[in-house]
């Protein structure tokens, strides 16, 4: 397929293509979304070498992880993979600050901290309620009755009809797939 007919590729079309190591795909993907990655990160850190950096990072490590498929939307991922970094670049500049000597620095740098971290907490815990949606439908009520509701085993087993031993191993297989979901989303932001 020649470059230009991959500018009428879905985001879908083009991820498919992107996880089956096709470099034209990913090149498409790139242009589509690099200015717009680097004007939302350039507008938070106010570096441009820096700005650019991080999105370079952001696409080197979609290529380097292009086999993981629990990415559902391409961009959004794109986005909230740069709001990540963003908020990794205030850490390691909010150690330099602390040696500013105003101090002012440091204060608003720790206000955007907090805005931002619990931004991330509420996507992170929206990603892995994703995840929990998509076990099978047994595990995922048994889950949701022991995370949501409190229950234990023993009563869930009761509200079911099942032994506590059938509650316990699909706990257990529910929390095996969200611990390896996990696991791949921290490789993802950590790269």
């Amino acid at each position: 397929m020649q470059q230009n007919n991959y500018i009428t590729l879905s985001n879908i079309e083009l991820q498919r293509r992107i996880q089956s190591k096709d470099e034209k795909a990913f090149r498409e993907l790139y242009n589509r979304y690099w200015d717009k990655v680097f004007v939302i990160c350039h507008n938070r850190i106010h570096n441009m070498d820096v700005a650019q950096d991080i999105v370079q990072d952001i696409f080197m490590s979609l290529w380097n992880h292009r086999e993981l498929s629990s990415i559902q939307n391409i961009e959004s991922y794109l986005y909230q993979a740069c709001k990540f970094a963003i908020i990794k670049e205030y850490h390691k500049s909010a150690r330099y600050d602390s040696l500013d000597s105003t101090g002012f620095g440091v204060l608003d740098r720790v206000e955007d901290l907090d805005l931002d971290e619990v931004l991330e907490a509420k996507f992170l815990k929206d990603l892995l309620q994703a995840e929990v949606e998509r076990l099978p439908e047994k595990t995922k009520i048994i889950f949701n009755y022991s995370r949501n509701e409190n229950l234990n085993s023993r009563e869930i087993a009761e509200k079911l009809n099942i032994s506590p031993r059938t509650v316990e191993n699909q706990l257990s297989k529910a929390l095996k797939v969200l611990r390896k979901f996990v696991n791949n989303l921290n490789f993802f932001v950590i790269f």
